[in-house]
């Protein structure tokens, strides 16, 4: 009788499905109920989230071309939904890592407890589909992640925080700001779907917050699940972001130095635990009115194993992209030194290279170009001219790592971040002075 039933329900979805998903889901009903343990019977628990060592598959980055609007938060919401198919096993050491995702029922016959390949539900049916070879949802499937309460809090967040207005949006969500109900304390609470792709951007950014903590990088404070949406809490950085700095005012070396450092501290921290952010811009770094430096926004994260140590997909802001990812190359940590390197000439000139030029462009010439060229070289130190081209050496294998960028002398030229203050103050009062 079961397997009828299950063949009935392959037949209807035949209908409005292609016969790719038609295949996938018809070999998932009929392991499924295979099986089903029997009635009355509990059913065993979902296995753990094993490291993955999936293979990516590149993708073209979808950015707007232009740098993302100013937030004063906890970082900027992403705005590239490109990213690998696969999620991090652990952010951190092998072995495995407690169960991210509770469901009721057996878990699929496809789940691959080796390959790490998590399930994807159907929102209409409220089932779990079979993921493809890549991990990804079939063909046409929408699909939705359920975090589990050992991972999120299971309290409601307007208990806890009061939302006080929304600061930001981005391709995956909305940023506002809120206040701590018990201490009076600012937070920026970060709203993201974990309906479709977006879930893992999500996903990806609460296990590295959750599990890294370091100064140079945006604290998490708690975490929610509310309906499709996966809410983070975090400190709210009262300086904005370094682009709002850059564009509106001019940097002296001293605190490009400052900037540098504790930018690079917080590289170094990541890549000794294995992981990439993949998406640096100055958009992406944030800054304390007292002159704390801190990296945010690990939506496009990567976290290498310890038999995968490369990436090859097209992740990232286009201008910000180094060689060897516009080429879809393998590639590792040292793409976030090229992208820093161009942070650095955002402080420089205001911009990135080749910010007048379409995304397609800009990675030609990135690509072609090698060492993008500064518009008044001669303005410039020889330690920073130095420091630049250490850091933006097209051969990944002769760019300087973070490690060996913090030794380099043009950082003993730092100000104290202190010196900062300042500049955030006019960047400030020049923004408002915009908006009047």
């Amino acid at each position: 009788m079961i397997q009828h039933v299950a063949a009935a329900v392959c037949t209807l979805y035949s209908v409005a499905y292609s016969g790719y998903f038609l295949t996938h889901l018809a070999r998932h009903l009929m392991c499924g109920f295979r099986a089903a343990p029997p009635p009355g019977t509990k059913a065993a628990p979902a296995p753990p989230l094993a490291p993955s060592a999936s293979q990516e598959e590149a993708k073209e980055e979808e950015d707007s071309g232009e740098l993302p609007a100013v937030l004063e938060d906890a970082g900027e919401l992403p705005s590239v939904p490109g990213d690998d198919s696969e999620l991090p096993a652990a952010l951190g050491d092998e072995g495995e890592h407690p169960a991210l995702w509770e469901y009721s029922g057996e878990a699929p016959a496809a789940w691959d407890k080796d390959s790490g390949h998590l399930p994807v539900w159907d929102e209409g049916s409220g089932c779990p589909l079979v993921q493809d070879e890549d991990g990804q949802a079939p063909m046409g499937a929408s699909s939705t992640w359920f975090l589990s309460g050992n991972i999120v809090s299971v309290a409601e967040p307007a208990e806890k925080y009061l939302e006080v207005e929304q600061i930001g949006q981005g391709a995956f969500g909305t940023v506002s700001k809120g206040l701590d109900r018990a201490t009076g304390g600012e937070v920026a609470i970060k709203k993201m779907s974990l309906r479709g792709q977006n879930g893992e951007h999500a996903v990806n950014e609460l296990l590295l917050l959750k599990d890294k903590k370091n100064p140079n990088i945006v604290n998490s404070l708690d975490s929610f699940l509310v309906g499709g949406d996966l809410w983070l809490v975090m400190e709210y950085m009262d300086g904005g972001t370094l682009q709002d700095v850059v564009r509106q005012t001019r940097m002296a070396e001293g605190e490009m130095a400052a900037v540098s450092r504790e930018c690079l501290q917080g590289l170094d921290f990541l890549h000794a635990n294995r992981v990439i952010h993949r998406d640096l811009k100055s958009s992406n770094i944030l800054l304390g009115m007292a002159g704390s430096v801190k990296l945010a926004d690990f939506g496009l994260c990567a976290q290498l194993g310890s038999e995968q140590d490369r990436r090859s997909s097209m992740v990232g802001t286009a201008h910000w992209m180094a060689p060897e990812v516009v080429t879809s190359s393998p590639y590792g940590p040292k793409v976030d030194i090229w992208s820093f390197g161009i942070v650095t000439i955002e402080m420089v000139e205001g911009e990135p290279p080749y910010f007048k030029e379409t995304r397609a462009m800009a990675r030609a010439l990135i690509q072609h170009n090698g060492t993008p060229q500064l518009q008044e070289p001669r303005r410039l130190s020889a330690l920073l001219r130095d420091f630049l081209e250490c850091s933006l050496e097209p051969d990944e294998e002769q760019r300087w790592s973070a490690q060996e960028l913090l030794q380099h002398p043009f950082l003993s030229s730092a100000k104290p971040l202190s010196s900062l203050t300042p500049l955030i103050t006019a960047a400030k009062q020049l923004r408002e002075q915009r908006r009047r």
